[in-house]
């Protein structure tokens, strides 16, 4: 019976190893948030130290360069560059746009009235003084000179008779056969019919005239430019449209504006360069004949005319180019950069280095601006 029974303090044995391995386990489990901390702090220790590095660094820096510009800043002997002015050369090329135009150029018109019979050059024709560029037919014009010429030949009868009739009645007046009355007759007549003579006289002629303007010729050597009529077309005499244009080409005139303060260096004589855009490989040589002699108030600029030679005829009137102008130059002219002036409210300067090596302010007057210098 003793035997069998069960022993309470097996039980306690049985139970005591299982409560120290409980009481072994809630331990480690405590050691695991102590070393995450820890590594924590050692992360944002190591990241406050190279933010206060970076920072360090930058306040350095900062200082240093602010040292350095205080010290530029203060210097009192500033670095310049210096240019030497050159002295003006005895001419100076100026460019300048202008446009060519037709040395003399006319244009045709009807003086007489009637029909074009025919005509004998078109456009772009070379033409003699005297040549016949058309012939008008002109029959109310022709009818017209008819009758006059009838009339005339009446008249000249007529006078004929009173010139008799006066000679006969002055020498019976001398020998007093017949009376003074019949004689101051005779003579009033006689000086009337002379007077409408002239007056028909001066009729022919003037419709001969109309009749020579039948025929329109050239009033120069020249092209022809522009043609306004054909075959069978009606012409009026002071109708207003040109039958035909001439223009004398060689040489050709090239007017351009010159600004007012250069007006005084272009003087006649002086020679110029025209180039062409469209003639890029050649240059044309011309000479300045005249100028307007006045600025003109809403430009500002002066008329000047150039002549060019053009015996080939290949430049055409109206074409746009550049013209060089080779003018002189005042022996007290020097000629300086673009980048030294100096504008001022007192007027444009300029840095002149001293002797004793000191830069000073001094006015100038720019004479001409060309361009870069």
């Amino acid at each position: 019976m003793k035997t069998n029974e069960p022993l309470p303090s097996s039980d306690k044995m049985t139970a005591h190893p299982s409560m120290q391995e409980g009481e072994t386990g809630p331990k480690r489990s405590d050691s695991q948030p102590k070393t995450g901390r820890f590594l924590l702090l050692i992360l944002f220790a190591a990241g406050a130290l190279c933010f206060a590095g970076i920072a360090f660094y930058g306040i350095r820096s900062r200082a240093a360069a602010t040292e350095r510009l205080q010290q530029t800043t203060q210097s009192s002997e500033p670095a310049v560059i210096v240019v030497k002015p050159e002295k003006a050369p005895a001419s100076i090329s100026i460019v300048l746009p202008g446009q060519t135009q037709a040395y003399i150029q006319a244009s045709l018109y009807a003086q007489t009235t009637g029909y074009v019979k025919s005509w004998k050059f078109d456009i772009g024709s070379q033409v003699r003084e005297g040549d016949v560029l058309a012939e008008i037919d002109t029959p109310e014009v022709d009818q017209q000179l008819n009758q006059a010429r009838a009339q005339l030949n009446n008249a000249q009868s007529a006078l004929h008779l009173s010139e008799s009739t006066y000679k006969r009645d002055e020498d019976l007046f001398h020998r007093k056969v017949i009376a003074a009355q019949d004689f101051d007759t005779a003579a009033d007549t006689y000086h009337g019919n002379q007077a409408t003579v002239i007056a028909d006289d001066a009729n022919v002629k003037r419709l001969e005239a109309l009749e020579n303007f039948k025929i329109v010729r050239a009033p120069f050597d020249g092209i022809v430019t522009m043609r306004n009529t054909d075959i069978g077309g009606l012409v009026n005499a002071g109708s207003g449209n040109a039958l035909f244009t001439v223009a004398r080409i060689k040489p050709l005139r090239v007017y351009v504006n010159v600004p007012e303060s250069m007006s005084d260096n272009v003087k006649v004589g002086d020679s110029a360069e025209l180039m062409f855009s469209e003639i890029p490989d050649r240059s044309f040589a011309g000479k300045v004949v005249r100028t307007a002699g006045a600025i003109d108030p809403n430009s500002r600029t002066l008329l000047t005319e150039v002549d060019v030679p053009n015996e080939d005829g290949r430049l055409l009137p109206g074409a746009y180019m550049q013209v060089h102008l080779s003018t002189g130059a005042s022996s007290r002219s020097l000629i300086i950069p673009q980048n030294t002036l100096l504008f001022r409210s007192e007027g444009t300067t300029v840095g002149v280095v001293a002797s004793d090596g000191k830069v000073q302010l001094k006015k100038i007057k720019i004479g001409r601006d060309l361009g870069t210098h």
